[in-house]
C-alpha cells in the first residue's frame, strides 16, 4: 500500500508545480505574451501539439512542468525567432537599418504586465491551498474547542516492559501515580519523573466503558464524556528501561478529552473559513523561516522532494482507514501549496520574488537592469538552488536509508 501513497505524493506535487506554471500561462494570454511552450513534466520530450503559437508537450519525468515565454529573461530566443521570421536571399546585400526590439518579447512587454505574470505563478499556488482547505472543510465537524482534562487511554504494552510485568492491559485508563491523580499528559510525565526508579503504584480503570452524552445548538454539537468500570492497583517494580536507560512504563496510550465541542461546516461556512485556515498555513511557513533564520532550526531540519515524499507518504500508511488517509493527503497537499507559494515570493535569484524585485527596480528607475546583470544575478541564484536541492536530496536518501 506504502508505494501507492508514494505514488499518490509524487503525482499531487507535481499537480501543484504545473499549477503554478498554468497561473503564469493564464495571466500571460490575458495580458497578450507570446508563450512558445507549455510543458507537462521535465526532461526530454514525449510528444508535443503545435498550437497557433504555443507548443504543448508532454516530458519523460512526471515531476512538475514549465511555462517558457518568448524572449523570457531578456534574450531574443533565437529558435523561434528564426521559426517566425521569413528567410533573406544572401545575395541580395541590403542596408542595415537599426532595429526596433521585438514586441513579442518578453522584455518589450511594460512592466506591470510582467509584474502580474511574475506574481501569478506563488497567488496561483496560495489560492490551490485555499481551495483544498475548502474540500477539506465542507461537510465535516471541526472541533471548536476540549477540556484540557482527559483520560489516558492504554492502547498497547510494550513487550517485558515494567507496565506488562505490573499487569496492564490495553484498554485501561490511568487514574493515579503514587496517589498523584492524573487528568492531562503533563500530569503522566510530571509523577514519572517523581517517581522511584525502583518502582511505584498504579491506578487503573479496568474494563472501562465509556458514555457519551451529546447535546446540539445549531450546527453546534457539544459531547461530554464519561467513564465506568472496575479500580484496580498495580504494583510496578524497576522502571529502568535497558535500552535508554530512562524510567519508563512502557505504554502508548491515547488522550479522550473529557469535552469536546464541534461545528458542522456547511457549504458556505468552509468557503468563509477556508481563508484563514490558508492564513494559519501560511503562518506556519514564515515560523518555520524565522527558526531557520534565529537559530532555532538548523540546515538538518530542512528536507527536499525525496523527504516530503517519504514523510507523507509514511504517514498516509499508518492511518486507521482509507477516508484518514485521504484526508492527510489533502491537508498536506494544502500546506505544500502555500509553501509553494510563500517560498517562490521571497526576494532570493532564480525564485519568482526575485524577478519581481528586478521589476520593481525597473519600474522605480524608469529603465530596465541591464539583461546580462539581471541574467547573470538569476543564472548565479539557480547554481545556488540546484546545489542546495541536491544536498538535500542526498541528505533525504540518507535518512531514509538510516545514513
Amino acid at each position: 500500500m506504502t508505494i501507492w501513497y508514494i505514488l499518490l505524493v509524487i503525482l499531487g506535487i507535481s499537480v501543484l508545480v504545473i499549477t503554478h506554471e498554468l497561473g503564469h500561462y493564464l495571466v500571460g494570454k490575458w495580458l497578450g505574451f507570446t508563450i512558445t511552450e507549455f510543458s507537462v513534466g521535465l526532461g526530454p520530450k514525449i510528444f508535443g501539439i503545435k498550437g497557433k503559437e504555443t507548443e504543448f508537450t508532454l516530458r519523460a519525468l512526471p515531476i512538475g512542468g514549465s511555462c517558457r515565454f518568448f524572449g523570457e529573461d531578456g534574450n531574443n530566443d533565437e529558435k523561434d525567432k528564426k521559426n517566425s521570421e521569413a528567410s533573406e536571399e544572401d545575395d541580395e546585400p541590403k542596408e542595415e537599418e537599426p532595429k526596433e526590439p521585438d514586441p513579442r518579447l518578453f522584455s518589450s512587454k511594460p512592466a506591470w504586465k510582467r509584474f502580474l505574470v511574475v506574481l501569478a505563478g506563488p497567488l496561483v499556488n496560495i489560492l490551490t491551498c485555499t481551495v483544498l482547505c475548502f474540500v477539506m472543510l465542507a461537510g465535516t465537524d471541526v472541533l471548536l474547542e476540549q477540556s484540557k482534562d482527559v483520560y489516558l487511554v492504554v492502547d498497547a504494552v510494550n513487550e517485558n516492559g515494567a507496565a506488562e510485568k505490573a499487569g496492564m492491559q490495553p484498554g485501561d485508563v490511568i487514574l493515579s501515580i503514587d496517589g498523584t491523580q492524573l487528568d492531562s499528559a503533563e500530569a503522566l510525565n510530571a509523577a514519572m519523573n517523581n517517581a522511584s526508579m525502583n518502582g511505584m503504584t498504579v491506578t487503573v480503570l479496568r474494563n472501562a466503558s465509556f458514555k457519551t452524552d451529546q447535546t446540539t445548538e445549531g450546527r453546534v454539537t457539544t459531547t461530554d464524556v464519561t467513564i465506568d468500570g472496575t479500580v484496580e492497583t498495580l504494583q510496578f517494580g524497576s522502571l529502568l528501561d535497558q535500552k535508554t536507560g530512562n524510567k519508563m512504563m512502557n505504554i502508548s496510550y491515547r488522550m479522550l478529552p473529557y469535552r469536546q465541542v464541534t461545528e458542522h461546516y456547511t457549504v458556505g461556512k468552509a468557503a468563509y473559513m477556508a481563508f484563514p485556515e490558508t492564513w494559519n498555513m501560511g503562518k506556519l511557513v514564515y515560523q518555520s523561516l524565522g527558526m531557520l533564520i534565529s537559530g532555532q532550526a538548523s540546515c538538518r531540519d530542512m528536507s527536499g522532494m525525496v523527504g516530503v515524499v517519504d514523510f507523507v507518504s509514511d504517514e498516509m500508511a499508518q492511518t486507521e482507514s482509507a477516508s484518514d488517509a485521504w484526508d492527510l493527503f489533502i491537508w498536506f497537499m494544502a500546506l505544500i501549496a502555500v509553501n509553494l507559494g510563500i517560498m517562490n515570493l521571497l526576494p532570493l535569484p532564480a525564485l519568482d520574488g526575485g524577478r519581481l524585485v528586478f521589476i520593481v527596480i525597473e519600474m522605480i528607475r524608469r529603465k530596465p537592469v541591464p539583461p546580462e546583470k539581471e541574467g547573470m544575478v538569476h543564472l548565479i541564484g539557480m547554481a545556488a538552488l540546484l546545489l542546495l536541492m541536491l544536498a538535500l536530496t542526498v541528505s533525504d536518501i540518507m535518512r531514509c536509508f538510516g545514513g
